[in-house]
């Protein structure tokens, strides 16, 4: 039996396929949201160390 060979992406390639190119509306959106979820979960973080002050 033959071996088939995996072909691999990066994760701009899938972005790319399944979100849409960089420029458009939704990768634009999907950017957006991706920042505002990283930024909240920093906010979590810093408010969970300040109380534990």
């Amino acid at each position: 039996m033959a071996t088939k060979e995996l072909k691999s992406y990066s994760l701009a390639e899938m972005k790319d396929k399944y979100i849409g190119k960089v420029g458009t509306q939704e990768r634009d959106q999907y950017e957006y949201e991706l920042r505002m979820d990283v930024l909240n979960m920093i906010n979590k973080s810093v408010s969970k160390s300040q109380k534990s002050l």
